[in-house]
C-alpha cells in the first residue's frame, strides 16, 4: 500500500503542477509565477527607490548622502536645542511639552 509496485520516487510534471497550485508547494528558490498581465515588462521594470546607476559608483559610496539630494541633509544639533523647540514650539492638534 505504501509503495506501489511500478512506483518511482521521481514525481511526474502534471502531479508537481498540481501540488504546486493547489498548496503552493513549489521547490526552494524557484520564483512564484502568478501569470498577471502587466502593463510593464516585469523583467525590466523595478518597482520601488532605484538609484540611478552611476559610472564610477564605488566613489559615491563613501559620501554620507545620497548623490540625487533626495533626502534632506543630516544635521546634528546639541540636545539641549531640540529639548527647548520641544518645549517653546507649539504643534497643532498635540498637548504642549511643559518640560
Amino acid at each position: 500500500m505504501i509503495y506501489p509496485a511500478g512506483g518511482s520516487l521521481e514525481e511526474r510534471a502534471d502531479t508537481a503542477a498540481m501540488y504546486a497550485k493547489t498548496h503552493g508547494n513549489i521547490p526552494a528558490g524557484v520564483q512564484k509565477n502568478r501569470n498577471y498581465e502587466w502593463p510593464v515588462d516585469p523583467k525590466s521594470h523595478v518597482f520601488g527607490y532605484g538609484e540611478k546607476k552611476v559610472p564610477n559608483g564605488a566613489a559615491s559610496s563613501i559620501h554620507a548622502e545620497r548623490i540625487d539630494e533626495a533626502f534632506p541633509k543630516t544635521v546634528i544639533v546639541d540636545k539641549t536645542v531640540e529639548d527647548v523647540k520641544a518645549t517653546v514650539q507649539d504643534l497643532l492638534g498635540k498637548p504642549k511639552n511643559l518640560g
